[in-house]
């Protein structure tokens, strides 16, 4: 998420509401942004990643801007570690696709300390 403050510009984690430059250098926060503003971070992409299920609701992907249907694999987190923190965005929901899509994205960062298992994470089909 992109907010505006009186500092300027403040990017945040949609799904646990840390901001990016919350730690100092040598702690980087990485994220990855998708669409018109929406981010998610390092940390809860390996989340989302392991915790993706179906969805028991038609939903809009908030990475991807994208709607789906009840049934297709998504990810919302399901207690935020910080409910007030103000970039969190309490409806932050992410699809499958774009899930894999930040992790894969991650993997190819040379100054990032992940790396991208394809074979770990299989596209996935419409349960719907």
């Amino acid at each position: 998420m992109q907010r505006t403050t009186d500092d300027g510009i403040v990017i945040s984690c949609d799904f646990c509401g840390v901001d990016w430059d919350a730690y100092d250098e040598a702690q980087a926060n990485p994220m990855t942004e998708g669409h018109h503003g929406s981010v998610i971070c390092l940390n809860y992409t390996k989340r989302a990643l392991d915790e993706a299920a179906p969805s028991e609701k038609d939903f809009k992907c908030s990475l991807g801007l994208t709607d789906h249907d009840a049934g297709e694999v998504c990810w919302q987190h399901p207690d935020p570690p910080d409910p007030d923190a103000p970039g969190l965005n309490k409806n932050a929901v992410a699809h499958w696709d774009n899930i894999r899509q930040a992790g894969r994205s991650f993997g190819k960062d040379p100054e990032i300390d992940y790396k991208w298992e394809a074979g770990k994470y299989p596209r996935v089909k419409n349960t719907g």
